[in-house]
């Protein structure tokens, strides 16, 4: 009974001495990270050679360098893939709004030409050019001679010109004809 007795508490011993293994891994001084860090910055990935001068140099195993850049190494791409991601999630945020305005425009682009298109097949008398109109354009746009600036002083003719004017200003649906 002793010696199951004995080795009961050896066993238990070990199982201790495991756990607090498993509980508290060993954690790198604050000079060694600082040196690991660095040594990071200048290469990520190192040569066996490199790791054993390293490892000696803080007084760790091979493994510990090892694993401690593996690590590094992998969250030092994930925060790269955060990075990437932010950038390409803004750029695709701007592109979406260009590309809503853009839909948008080229709806009323094609709204605009439709009722272009419509006025053209089926014209009304609204898009008829009377003599006024037409004389009133040939006005705006030719050289006018002194003899047709003496008629334009006339009081019929200037309220006629407005008229005229008026009626074409009404004729458009919308108030900014030009726009349109």
């Amino acid at each position: 009974m002793e010696s199951s007795e004995s080795s009961s508490p050896e066993k238990s011993e070990a199982k201790t001495k495991k756990k607090k293994k498993m509980n508290h891994p060993r954690r790198f001084s604050d000079e060694q990270i600082k040196s690991l860090e660095s040594t990071f910055k200048l290469e990520t990935k190192l040569e066996p050679r490199k790791k054993l001068q390293i490892a000696r140099d803080l007084c760790l195993q091979p493994r510990q360098v090892a694993i401690w850049f593996q690590n590094k190494r992998a969250r030092w791409k994930s925060k790269q893939i955060e990075q990437e991601y932010r950038v390409l999630k803004s750029n695709y945020d701007t592109l979406s709004v260009e590309f809503d305005e853009l839909k948008r425009e080229k709806q009323s682009l094609q709204m605009q030409l439709q009722e272009l298109n419509d006025r053209l097949m089926n014209p009304g008398d609204d898009n008829k050019i009377n003599g006024d109109d037409e004389r009133v354009v040939k006005n705006c746009f030719e050289k006018i001679e002194d003899q047709e600036l003496v008629s334009w002083s006339e009081e019929e003719d200037i309220s006629q010109t407005w008229r005229s004017l008026s009626a074409f200003d009404h004729s458009s649906h919308n108030p900014n004809w030009w726009e349109s």
